[in-house]
């Protein structure tokens, strides 16, 4: 019984590292400052990717993370064609500052956010190309996907 339960923990401990690492190993470089992210989709000629999360409390949020930020194929599209912003909504206060909070909320009005989580997909200069709002248990990115690559054709 005990030799059951030491393989049971010792394979939980081995499937959260295999996961955690996996997290951990796709950097995708979000940005924070709407300014400057436009300024970098300009000069690498790329659309700007605007996440609206709420990184330590909306489940939605983080199912979104796993199934499709946290991929190698949004990894491998992000890097060739995408600046991402990242506007946090977060519940517990220390995670981000006053003033990006402040900042986080002008681009929640002027994108018309509502719903977390929400992608929006812009230009360089801001203006919207399309939006996908919420995110369910039914794990289907196809939104997300077909937002980005009907922009890219254009």
């Amino acid at each position: 019984m005990i030799k059951q339960i030491l393989y049971i923990v010792f394979f939980l401990i081995i499937v959260t590292d295999n996961v955690n690492a996996q997290k951990k190993s796709i950097d995708l470089n979000w940005q924070t400052n709407f300014e400057e992210a436009k300024q970098l989709a300009a000069s690498q000629n790329k659309l700007l990717l605007i996440y609206f999360t709420g990184s330590d409390w909306s489940q939605a949020c983080k199912i979104l993370n796993k199934d499709f930020f946290y991929t190698e194929r949004f990894q491998k599209i992000a890097a060739e064609n995408l600046i991402l912003v990242r506007v946090n909504a977060p519940r517990r206060s220390n995670l981000i500052s006053e003033f990006q909070k402040d900042k986080n909320l002008e681009l929640k009005k002027l994108y018309n956010q509502k719903i977390l989580p929400t992608v929006v997909l812009t230009d360089a200069k801001g203006n919207s190309l399309g939006m996908v709002e919420s995110y369910n248990y039914l794990h289907d990115t196809s939104k997300h996907y077909s937002l980005i690559e009907e922009a890219l054709k254009k």
